[in-house]
C-alpha cells in the first residue's frame, strides 16, 4: 500500500512532465491545478486509511472470537472426557465383579463334572482292561498254533529253494563265446583274450566243460576240411587245446563240432554268418543235459 506522500510525489512528477512537454500552462494555472489535485488525493488516501483500519478491526475481532470458541470447545471436551472415563471405570469395575462371580461358578461346576466323568471313566476302563486281558490270553493260544504253522511253512519254503538251487546248479552255463574268420580255425588274439577271461571261472568249478564248434553253413569247396562238420570240429579242438595249455584238466574237456545246425543269427547276411562262426565254452554240471 502506497503512503500519501508517495501518491503526491508521483502526481507532481506526472504534472511536471506534462507541463514541460506541453508548455501551454502558466504558473498560476499550474498551482491551482496542483492544489486541487493534491486535495483530491489526500481525501482518497484518508478514505482508504479508514477502510483499512475498519478491516483490521474486524480481523482482530474474528481472531478473538475464534480463539474463545476453540478454548471453550477444549474445556467442554475435557470435561466430557473426564466424566466419561469415570462412568466407564465404574461400569467396568461392576462388570468385572459380575464376571468374576460367574467365572467362579462355572469353574466349580466344571470341576465337579470332570471329577464325576473321571470316576465313571475309571470304572469303565477297569472293565475294558479286563476284557482286553482276557482277549490277549485267548489270542495267545491261537498265536501259538499260528507260529507253529508259520514255522512249518518256512521249512517247506526252504526245501523248495534248495530244490531250485539244485536245478539251477545242474543247468549248463555258457562261460565264453569266441568267433572265427570264414574258413578259419585258428584263434585270433581277441579270441584268446576271451578264453583267458573264462579260465578262473572254469578252474573254480568241478563241472565238466563242453566246447562246441559251429560253422556258418557256407559250403566248403576247398582247403583242409571236407565239410562244415570237420570245420566246426577243428574250431572246437583249437579252443580245447588253448584251455588245456592254461592248466584246465583235459579229463574235464569235451570238444564237439555241430557244423551249421545251431545258428544264432540269419545265415543269409554277412553279419549273421560272422556270429554263427563260433565256439562256445559251456560248464556242464553232473546231471545237466544239453
Amino acid at each position: 500500500m502506497l503512503s500519501r506522500t508517495a501518491f503526491t510525489i508521483i502526481a507532481l512528477l506526472g504534472v511536471a512532465l506534462v507541463v514541460s512537454s506541453c508548455g501551454k500552462l502558466n504558473q498560476e494555472e499550474f498551482e491551482m491545478w496542483k492544489n486541487e489535485h493534491v486535495s483530491q488525493m489526500e481525501q482518497t488516501n484518508s478514505d482508504m486509511s479508514n477502510k483499512i483500519t475498519m478491516l483490521e478491526g474486524k480481523v482482530d475481532q474474528n481472531s478473538k472470537d475464534t480463539a474463545e470458541a476453540i478454548s471453550k470447545a477444549k474445556d467442554e471436551a475435557i470435561a466430557a472426557s473426564q466424566q466419561g472415563d469415570a462412568d466407564s471405570i465404574t461400569a467396568a469395575e461392576q462388570k468385572a465383579k459380575e464376571g468374576d462371580a460367574q467365572l467362579r461358578a462355572d469353574l466349580t461346576k466344571a470341576i465337579d463334572m470332570q471329577g464325576k466323568e473321571a470316576m465313571d471313566a475309571a470304572k469303565s476302563g477297569d472293565a475294558s482292561l479286563q476284557k482286553q486281558i482276557d482277549a490277549v490270553g485267548a489270542a495267545g493260544k491261537t498265536n501259538d498254533a499260528a507260529i507253529k504253522q508259520i514255522q512249518s511253512d518256512i521249512m517247506a519254503l526252504k526245501d523248495q529253494v534248495a530244490m531250485v538251487d539244485m536245478k539251477a546248479s545242474a543247468k549248463p552255463t555258457l562261460v565264453a563265446t569266441v568267433n572265427f574268420g570264414s574258413g578259419q580255425t585258428g584263434l585270433s588274439s581277441k579270441a584268446k583274450e576271451m578264453l583267458d577271461g573264462a579260465v578262473d571261472k572254469l578252474m573254480a568249478s568241478d563241472a565238466n566243460i563242453r566246447i562246441v564248434g559251429h560253422a556258418d553253413g557256407t559250403p566248403v569247396l576247398r582247403g583242409s576240411y571236407r565239410s562244415n562238420w570237420d570245420l566246426s570240429q577243428a574250431r572246437a579242438n583249437s579252443a580245447a587245446k588253448y584251455l588245456k595249455s592254461k592248466g584246465i584238466d583235459a579229463a574235464r574237456i569235451e570238444a564237439v563240432g555241430v557244423a551249421h545246425t545251431k545258428p544264432i543269427a540269419p545265415q543269409n547276411t554277412a553279419a549273421g554268418r560272422t556270429m554263427n562262426r563260433r565256439v562256445e565254452v559251456i560248464l556242464l554240471p553232473a546231471g545237466a543235459m544239453m
